[in-house]
């Protein structure tokens, strides 16, 4: 998986880490295994991160490993929660499509947006990475989303809630095939 396109754009610190742990994990191959992926050699992003299992090839997605932050963004601990079960259907669908491309193009997806609130909005860039399991299949999507403040000030910017994703700028990359 080249994530070097990525590398090269001014995007987030947090993001750039991810985008290298990645790289390192995938070493070549089509894309990284999760039985590689250990949440602890990215502690200074962990609380960003979120692990998605692919289920029944992309008919349904459940968030296996939900960092702190993203709970503060989605308003709930949503580990072991499935995005079918998302009670908010205009959020659930926006990401159920954004998860679907990376399922379906088999590559990474940076995206730049923001969450927004009645009465507030976080902007936000996200990195989704998709993971082989034991038999080479798809089977998970690594999740970073990094809010524009500080993590202790994310509770006052993030309002009360689900909140609804507004993309501003989306990159695809490509898949280095051997």
């Amino acid at each position: 998986m080249d994530l070097q396109p990525l590398l090269e754009r001014k995007i987030h610190p947090g993001i750039k880490t991810a985008a290298r742990y990645c790289s390192e994990l995938a070493a070549g191959r089509e894309m990284p295994s999760r039985k590689d992926f250990r949440p602890t050699k990215v502690r200074s992003i962990l609380g960003y991160i979120f692990l998605l299992d692919v289920l029944s090839n992309g008919s349904d997605y459940r968030f296996s490993l939900c960092g702190v932050h993203i709970s503060v963004l989605y308003g709930a601990d949503v580990t072991n929660m499935r995005l079918s079960d998302f009670s908010d259907r205009d959020l659930s669908g926006r990401l159920t499509n954004t998860y679907d491309e990376v399922v379906a193009t088999r590559s990474y997806k940076y995206v730049r947006g923001q969450y927004s609130w009645p009465d507030r909005a976080v902007n936000i860039e996200r990195l989704l990475v998709p993971m082989t399991g034991p038999s080479g299949q798809l089977d998970a999507i690594f999740g970073l989303t990094i809010p524009d403040c500080r993590a202790d000030m994310l509770p006052i910017y993030a309002g009360v809630g689900v909140a609804k994703l507004v993309i501003d700028e989306q990159i695809t990359g490509k898949v280095l095939t051997l």
